[in-house]
């Protein structure tokens, strides 16, 4: 792959394989996902390391204390903690604790890490509350995978910030970051997410989650699946906001949601307590995402971005159902005039052909008839003529008007296509100017 005339050969795979230092993890922190992921996992001597860090055993022992678990007991140390929670839930936690420190932004895509965290956060809280209201049997685990679902981009905001400035920077004009990810890259940041958990050997069903989180999926993932895909489409993009697949948005929420059992009331109900929360918990982590009031304004923003997204998207199909409109309009405008030359043409041949019938007769007279019968038959091929004539001049001017059928609205068949009537009205009309009611047996 090019950018700037360069050639890039970045082989994330790999490197994510080889890399012993994947987002500048803590030394304790590397070490406890070693421990953890040895066959023989010795609880005790995680407990130790754990405590070793006075940092990380804060940290630990705060979100096992926060209301998001609502443990009955006070955890006090990290052995308790393990024990409460679970040895994979407080390696989750101590990862996803360990993600939000300080970041440089190198890329010069001016990526704004206040909302950046503040998203991640949201997307966590969304989880743990989708995840009760769904009945689904360890809220904890959502909560830690909505924490980690973009772990993958952080990566690439640590290890390729000037390539992924770019791919940032088009995605704002292209509207489809993962596009731009696969363009530059070869792979999305939910891929590099799935296959970082792997690495540090986090449960399966929490890898597939991160690896899925921004696909709609097909039904036969898990629920924590659903749950993060979900939660991740009720809160704002977490890259580069992009409206130009708002629709992609709204089918995400409307099928998760029906897979999950989730009712519009219970949504309802959800996203009105996530920003408090994700407050809450962002100072018991201490990341700074700002206060509930920025966050609001942030939410509202989003808000308006999203209405204005639709407003885009009404306005392309109204635009879209328009040109529809108007090429089955000239479609049927186009049927309409063949069928109505064709049944002109048809009046027009009976006339000419009941004229030239009327000449031939009169022919026949001149041969075989005295002066006085061809003077008594006269009047009577004179009408016949003359009906013809004005059957003639009717289609004729039925003919002319033809074009004005494009200036209809929306019309009937039975009203523009009925030939036969309109034509008919127009012999009355000419027989009323000459004075002549056309006999019975002449009309069609």
């Amino acid at each position: 792959m090019r950018m700037n005339g360069k050639q890039h050969n970045i082989d994330l795979a790999s490197e994510i394989e080889r890399s012993s230092d994947l987002l500048a993890l803590p030394e304790s922190v590397a070490r406890i996902i070693e421990l953890t992921s040895s066959e023989n996992i010795n609880i005790d001597k995680i407990s130790r390391i754990i405590g070793a860090d006075p940092a990380l055993t804060g940290r630990l022992l705060k979100i096992a204390n926060s209301p998001f678990y609502g443990l009955s007991n006070r955890v006090n140390n990290a052995n308790q903690a393990i024990m409460v929670l679970g040895l994979s839930t407080v390696k989750c936690l101590i990862l996803s604790a360990a993600i939000f420190h300080p970041t440089t932004d190198k890329s010069g895509a001016n990526i704004d890490f206040k909302s950046l965290y503040g998203n991640i956060i949201t997307t966590a809280v969304t989880s743990q509350k989708l995840a009760v209201a769904c009945g689904f049997d360890s809220p904890e685990e959502a909560f830690t995978c909505g924490l980690l679902h973009d772990v993958g981009a952080l990566y690439l905001m640590h290890h390729h910030s000037e390539q992924y400035g770019m791919v940032i920077k088009r995605a704002s004009e292209s509207g489809n970051l993962i596009a731009e990810e696969i363009a530059v890259f070869g792979i999305t940041h939910s891929e590099i997410g799935g296959k970082i958990s792997e690495k540090w050997k986090l449960p399966a069903n929490i890898v597939q989650a991160v690896r899925n989180h921004d696909n709609c999926g097909n039904g036969n993932n898990g629920v924590l699946d659903d749950i993060i895909r979900l939660a991740v489409a009720l809160n704002r993009e977490s890259i580069c906001f992009t409206d130009e697949f708002i629709e992609d948005k709204i089918t995400k929420i409307s099928i998760t949601s029906k897979r999950l059992g989730l009712t519009r009331e219970q949504l309802d109900n959800i996203s009105s307590t996530i920003s408090r929360d994700a407050v809450e918990f962002a100072r018991i982590l201490d990341v700074d995402i700002g206060d509930y009031e920025s966050l609001i304004s942030r939410a509202n923003q989003e808000i308006f971005n999203t209405y204005m997204a639709l407003q885009k998207l009404f306005r392309e199909r109204q635009e879209l159902t328009n040109r529809i409109l108007e090429e089955e309009r000239a479609r049927g405008l186009l049927e309409a005039k063949n069928i109505a030359v064709s049944t002109m043409a048809h009046y027009l041949n009976n006339a000419t052909m009941s004229i030239s019938g009327q000449a031939q007769v009169i022919r026949l007279y001149l041969k075989s008839k005295t002066a006085d019968e061809i003077i008594k038959g006269l009047p009577k091929f004179l009408d016949a003529i003359d009906t013809g004539v004005k059957k003639s001049v009717a289609v004729l001017e039925e003919l002319s008007e033809l074009n004005m059928l494009d200036e209809v609205e929306y019309f009937s068949k039975s009203k523009i296509l009925n030939i036969d009537e309109r034509i008919q009205k127009r012999l009355k009309k000419l027989d009323k100017e000459s004075g002549l009611v056309l006999p019975a047996e002449a009309e069609l």
